[in-house]
């Protein structure tokens, strides 16, 4: 346990409390409020597509790394590598935007879908 409160333990609790509060609610007024507070409702969704984002700005810079050093080469960027990034420059670059846990992104179906892949042996 930690000794502090970061942003998303509030926003988790914000988001436990909104869930309870629409389901003691009747039908009709619950499709209301949803609509109201939707936006504190659906972080989960938008932080893996922020997450994808920041991956594949990765992963671009990572390619445009690699065939420049081919090119500085006058090699052909056939032989370009396979892609990769390292797992603590993505937590970093998260962290930057105050996402602290990555679990359930990476073993999520939209990384999956994206096409990434990760190598835990790394």
């Amino acid at each position: 346990m930690r000794e502090y409160v970061r942003d998303d333990d509030v926003d988790a609790a914000i988001q436990q409390l909104l869930h309870s509060f629409l389901s003691a609610q009747k039908f009709s007024v619950r499709r209301s409020l949803r609509k109201s507070f939707g936006k504190f409702l659906n972080t989960g969704n938008d932080r893996a597509h922020l997450l994808l984002h920041i991956l594949q700005e990765m992963f671009r810079n990572e390619q445009m790394y690699q065939i420049i050093r081919l090119r500085q080469r006058n090699a052909s960027e056939d032989l370009a590598e396979t892609l990769e990034v390292q797992l603590d420059e993505l937590e970093g670059k998260a962290r930057e935007r105050r996402i602290y846990d990555l679990a359930d992104f990476l073993e999520s179906d939209a990384f999956a879908e994206a096409g990434y892949v990760l190598d835990e042996r790394r």
